[in-house]
Formats: structure tokens, C-alpha cells, sequence
């Protein structure tokens, strides 16, 4: 901060809370990121059970403020009645705050058109409706919008195409806290730890597991590699029976499922493994069935880059914004088993090739922490200095 006055934050976040999605895990990492650096932080939440440590839930520091005056509501109002409550408290707050930062749409309508408040729209996702296009609209020349942050290029392009003035965006991609993968436990200590055989070949996939996420190639390769073990960590319940019965009726016995484990045991898991895959489809969907292959920003994708293995993509265009062929890992076409399980096997059988571009992205991933996403977003916003 060079001396100067700390920034004031104030996070509006509506996800819902202690459930299996990215999306809190991200609001928690962009806190803690901003209070690494020295910004006084205000993270405005819905209620929540107090009897659970929401910071060691997610696995994040203590050094952000929590303000919980905004009703628990989940479901598909949870956004409207918490940026229609966080609008009113932050227009009679304001004083405390130099900016508000939300990915809350209802939030940045009423804040920018009706209470003047200074804030940034963090999009993660193409406006969904008609409704979410008319207050976009409304706000996307406001003098109060004051910067327009996406996590991808396809989705900063997306918005411009709305309309978005150009000197309002800011591409700052999805990161990884770094820390949680500084002291990365070995890959015979992880399997170890995990009960897993030390002398498998293990291949895992973490995240969500719902449509377009290439579960069912990824089931197709197992069939097709039966020495080679294949782990699952995460995913719906409803998403991880669907797929056992087809796993089951098939004799597909080397395909596992973790289900959902905390989030600061996902590194374990990431680290006992070979190969680490991200085998999205062209039909790749977020949480609601939206076409995404344009403006995903995996957060599994850092955190691949961080443990130090090598990684299987596939070549979606915000993939490609980060990845490269046989630089820093292997990237196959979507859709084709034939072609995931070429890059498998070739990482398997190619000690020199998967230690050269695991290395590579394991440098390069500290140009993605959380940290510096937020040194993006934030430069030049009351004095503050990346």
C-alpha cells in the first residue's frame, strides 16, 4: 500500500454457502487474497450456521471481516433478496467503503442506478435473461460502474458485444492460493495417506461432474485402459449414482468415486495421481444447464497447475488462454475417447514429456494466484497500487 491509506472493500457474495460448488470457494479465496494484501475487507454474506467455522471450511485465513445482516435464503431468489438487502445496507454503510465488489447482478443495479455507490461487477457467466440484459443496460454506462471485471477473454468479448464500454473491463482469470500447495506431500505419501496402492498408475478428475463435463469419455477411456486407475473427486450425489450404475453395468471396476471432499483435501488427492484431466465437451454446462465452453475459468485448472502434474485438456477456447500443447501440458480435441486416451498414455509413458510440462505450468501458475487476480481488478481504485 505504500504507505497510504488502506483500501475499504466491501465483497457482496450470494453463493450458497457450504454446498459442493466454485462459487464460494472463490468469493472465500478473493477475501482472503485481498487480506494478504493489506485491504480491509468487509465480506457480506447471507446468515449462516454460526456453529461451523466458515474459514476453516474453505480453508482460508481469518484476516477479512464477515457481515451477516442479510437473511439466509437459498434457491433461485437467493440473488434478488440478497442484492435487493446487501443494496440497502451498503447505501447506509457507504462511508465504510471505498468500492463494493459483487458478482451480484441485483446488486450492481441498485447500486450503481439508485444509491450511487462505487462498484465493480465481477461477471462470471453471459447475462442468463432477458431480465439480467435490461439491468445490464441500465448500468453498463452508469459513472458508478466504475470497472467490469470477466474471468475469461470469450466472456470479456461477450460482454462487449452488449455494449460494454471497452476501458470499463479488466480480464483477471480464476487463481489458486498458492500457500495450500507450497508443501505439496509426495506422491507416495498422498497415496499413503489416502490408503491407495502405491504401484497403480492413477489418473483423477476434480470438480463437478454434470453435463458436458466428459465423465461419460472419461468412462469410455477407462473401459479402454483397464491397468490404470481413474478417480472422480466431487460431484452431486444424484451426478455420482447415475454414473456408478453405468460404471456397475458395464464391469468398469477401475473407475472410482470419491464423492465430495473439503476443499483443503483436494490437493491430497491431485497430488497422489499421474495424470490429471480436464476432459471437457463441446457441450460443457455450468450449474443450470449454460453452454460454457466459452468463458470457463476452472479454478480445478490452477490448482492442476499448482500440484505439479502433468495435465490433459481439452481444447476449449479458455483453456487455450492458459494452456499450451507440449509446453505446459497436453491438449486433445473434445468429444473423441481416442483422443483423451492418446493423451493419457502418452503422459504415462512419457516420464521426460510429463515432467518438462508439469514444470513449466508449475512456474507459470504463480502468475495466477488469487493475489494477483485481485491486483488486476483493483489498480488504481483509490490509490491502491498493484
Amino acid at each position: 500500500m505504500n504507505g497510504k491509506k488502506k483500501l475499504r472493500v466491501g465483497y457482496v457474495g450470494s453463493p450458497e454457502l457450504f454446498l459442493r460448488g466454485a462459487s464460494p470457494i472463490h468469493v472465500m479465496k478473493m477475501c482472503q487474497a485481498m487480506g494478504n494484501m493489506g485491504i480491509d475487507v468487509d465480506l457480506i454474506l447471507q446468515s449462516y450456521d454460526k456453529n461451523i467455522d466458515i474459514f476453516e471450511c474453505y480453508g482460508v485465513k481469518p484476516n477479512f471481516n464477515i457481515i451477516t445482516t442479510i437473511p439466509s435464503t437459498n434457491g433461485s431468489a437467493r440473488h434478488l433478496i440478497h442484492g435487493i438487502y446487501s443494496a440497502f445496507y451498503t447505501w447506509l454503510k457507504k462511508r465504510n467503503y471505498d468500492v463494493i465488489l459483487t458478482r451480484n447482478i441485483v446488486f450492481t443495479y441498485l447500486s450503481t442506478i439508485f444509491f450511487k455507490i462505487p462498484t465493480i461487477y465481477d461477471a462470471h457467466h453471459p447475462l442468463v435473461n432477458s431480465t439480467a440484459v435490461r439491468a445490464f443496460n441500465s448500468f453498463k454506462n452508469s459513472r458508478y460502474l466504475i470497472r467490469f471485471s470477466t474471468n475469461s477473454k470469450g466472456l470479456g468479448d461477450n460482454y462487449i458485444n452488449f455494449g460494454l464500454p471497452k476501458e470499463k473491463l479488466v480480464v483477471a482469470h480464476n487463481g489458486v492460493d498458492l500457500e495450500r500447495f507450497e508443501n505439496n506431500t509426495s506422491k507416495i505419501e498422498a497415496r499413503r495417506s489416502l490408503g491407495l496402492n502405491s504401484d497403480i498408475m492413477i489418473v483423477c478428475y476434480s470438480g463437478n461432474i454434470y453435463g458436458g463435463r466428459g465423465i461419460e469419455l472419461l468412462l469410455d477411456t477407462a473401459e479402454k485402459l483397464p491397468a490404470v486407475l481413474f478417480l472422480i473427486v466431487g460431484g452431486l450425489e444424484k451426478d455420482i449414482e447415475s454414473y456408478k450404475k453405468i460404471a456397475i453395468e458395464r464391469k468398469v471396476s477401475n473407475f472410482r468415486f470419491v464423492g465430495f471432499v473439503p476443499h483443503n483435501m483436494v490437493s491430497k488427492y491431485l497430488s497422489c495421481s499421474d495424470v490429471l484431466v480436464i476432459p471437457y465437451t463441446s457441450s460443457m454446462t455450468i450449474q443450470g444447464g449454460t453452454n460454457a465452453i466459452e468463458f470457463t475459468s476452472p479454478i480445478k485448472l490452477f490448482e492442476y497447475m499448482a500440484t505439479g502434474r502433468p495435465i490433459v485438456a481439452t481444447k476449449l477456447p479458455t483453456i487455450q488462454e492458459i494452456l499450451t500443447d507440449k509446453v505446459d501440458s497436453v491438449l486433445v480435441e473434445p468429444d473423441s475417447v481416442c483422443e483423451l486416451k492418446r493423451g493419457i498414455e502418452l503422459l504415462l509413458n512419457d516420464e521426460k514429456l510429463a515432467s518438462a510440462i508439469s514444470t513449466k505450468a508449475y512456474r507459470d501458475v504463480k502468475n495466477y494466484t488469487w493475489e494477483e487476480r485481485v491486483k488486476k481488478i483493483l489498480n488504481g481504485i483509490s490509490g491502491f497500487s498493484a
